[in-house]
């Protein structure tokens, strides 16, 4: 009877934990986004609990409270230098001048226009001067715009059950930093406990190594942004700095979409203030300084928090992300390294007798 619950302790264990995440996905994201909060905010933690005059000191739940309250003060700061520059550029959106912009690029339409007839592409009857006006009307128009905002205010509701619960789970988790271990050694039979406690040990410390190596890289990646769009007197060079910066939380791909965000936001800005003849200068501008920080992140930034980090080879990562991106998109590529850290650190302790396991996690250390 007790190899029988043995054998099926486990099983239960992982049905319970696969059907949670199928049946509430919900739910599994917000404490996955408790637990990584978690792990931010766990130094600090620490160091409040430590602290202490003669034989007053702070409990579990004061610090986990003073930890949060700083986090919120950070991400608060954030909004505030983000929310002003959001509101510049929708001002500038609003106030382009849709026949402006037509008239001043009419020759190099027409030019288009006749090469779009030549190979057939349109139709010799349609005027293409009316349908590029209609379609930067169609995408400046205020209206769509609201819409937009309205289709954001509509789901308010969800969002803010969505945040006090990724809240209320954060907080227990600062104060209680033992709630997934004892989970997990709750569903693993007796004979493993051991091993489960090692692989829950190494992947706090290989995971929370990756997280803040993560958010040194995006720090580094906004501040290259921004001083070179600087140099180049780009206006907007925050936003796109911020925005460039944080894209590269997606491998590979993030760079690309953070370039093409700042070029669009580039490209309105010189639209608001009429200065058509900058948008070609200023785009190659900011692809030039997209291109180079990101060959500093490539050759630089990535393969020492890869190295440092989770212990793994840059041809490695880069594999591992193209197969979770197929798989799962982009989502995939964000969780591709600290998923895949995760699998080498159970097939550690539980597979290492394979020559093949033990060549992938030769190097990686706790």
């Amino acid at each position: 009877m007790e190899k029988l619950i043995t054998f099926i302790k486990p099983i239960a264990g992982i049905l319970a934990i696969a059907a949670l995440i199928y049946f509430f996905p919900d739910i599994f994201m917000y404490f996955a986004i408790a637990t990584i909060l978690s792990i931010i905010g766990r130094p600090l933690c620490d160091v409040l609990k430590k602290f202490h005059i003669k034989k007053f000191h702070l409990g579990s739940s004061v610090s986990a409270v003073l930890t949060m309250i700083a986090m919120f003060l950070l991400f608060s700061l954030l909004f505030l230098i983000i929310i002003p520059l959001v509101n510049k550029e929708i001002s500038i959106l609003s106030k382009i001048d849709t026949k402006a912009i037509v008239e001043y690029f009419e020759k190099p339409l027409e030019q288009i226009y006749n090469l779009l007839i030549q190979y057939n592409i349109i139709r010799p009857e349609e005027d293409l001067l009316k349908v590029v006006e209609a379609k930067l009307y169609s995408i400046i128009n205020w209206d769509n715009l609201s819409s937009v905002v309205g289709g954001f205010v509509s789901k308010t509701s969800s969002i803010l059950v969505g945040i006090f619960s990724t809240i209320f789970l954060t907080f227990f988790l600062l104060r209680e930093p033992d709630i997934i271990r004892n989970i997990f050694i709750a569903i693993t039979p007796d004979n493993q406990t051991l091993r489960m406690k090692n692989i829950i040990h190494d992947s706090r410390v290989l995971l929370t190594r990756y997280i803040f190596g993560l958010m040194g890289e995006l720090l580094c990646m906004m501040v290259l942004i921004f001083i070179g769009l600087t140099i180049f007197g780009i206006d907007n060079a925050l936003i796109i700095a911020i925005i460039g910066g944080f894209m590269n939380i997606v491998p590979y791909l993030g760079p690309l979409m953070g370039g093409a965000i700042g070029v669009v936001i580039g490209i309105i800005s010189n639209l608001g203030v009429n200065a058509y003849d900058l948008i070609l200068p200023n785009t190659l501008e900011i692809i030039g300084v997209f291109v180079a920080a990101n060959a500093v992140d490539n050759f630089v930034l990535q393969p020492t928090i890869y190295s440092k980090s989770v212990f793994a080879h840059p041809i490695e990562i880069f594999l591992v992300i193209l197969m979770a991106g197929n798989i799962g998109g982009v989502l995939g590529m964000i969780i591709a390294i600290p998923g895949y850290t995760l699998i080498r650190i159970i097939a550690k302790q539980l597979l290492s007798e394979f020559k093949f396991v033990e060549m992938l996690t030769k190097n990686m250390e706790s």
